[in-house]
C-alpha cells in the first residue's frame, strides 16, 4: 500500500470509529402551559431540570433538578446521556418522563419531586 493511501485509510477509519459513539441530538421537548405558567425541560444529559416561567412575561419563577445521571468514565459520555422527553400537567402535578422511560412527578405547590414506578398519564 502506498503511503498516501495508508494515511487516507487511517483517516477514514478514525472518522468512522469516532462517529459510532456519537448520539443524535435529543428531540426538543414541547413546553406546556398550566395555570399561567410555562414549564420547559432543560439539561445536558447528566443533570435534567424543569424550568417554570410566567407565561405572560417569560420571567423565570424556579428551576428544579429532576435527575442526575451517573456516567461510567470508561465509556463515551454522550451515549450515556439521558434527556427528558415528555412533560404533562394534571391536577397541580407536573409529570416528567425521560429517555429511559423513568417517570417523575412534581407537586407544583411544594416543588417536591417523586420518582414514580410507572408513567401513568402518558
Amino acid at each position: 500500500m502506498k503511503p498516501r493511501y495508508g494515511l487516507l485509510f487511517y483517516l477514514v477509519l478514525m472518522c468512522a470509529v469516532s462517529s459510532v459513539a456519537k448520539r443524535a441530538q435529543p428531540k426538543p421537548v414541547v413546553p406546556i402551559f398550566y395555570a399561567g405558567v410555562r414549564y420547559s425541560a432543560e439539561g445536558n444529559g447528566v443533570d435534567e431540570y424543569v424550568v417554570a416561567s410566567e407565561a405572560s412575561t417569560g420571567k423565570q419563577l424556579w428551576t428544579l433538578k429532576i435527575a442526575h445521571n451517573e456516567h461510567d468514565p470508561r465509556m463515551e459520555q454522550d451515549v450515556q446521556d439521558v434527556f427528558i422527553t415528555d412533560l404533562k400537567a394534571s391536577k397541580n402535578t407536573l409529570l416528567v418522563r425521560d429517555e429511559k422511560s423513568r417517570c417523575y412527578s412534581i407537586d407544583i405547590a411544594t416543588k417536591r419531586v417523586s420518582k414514580q414506578l410507572w408513567c401513568h398519564g402518558f
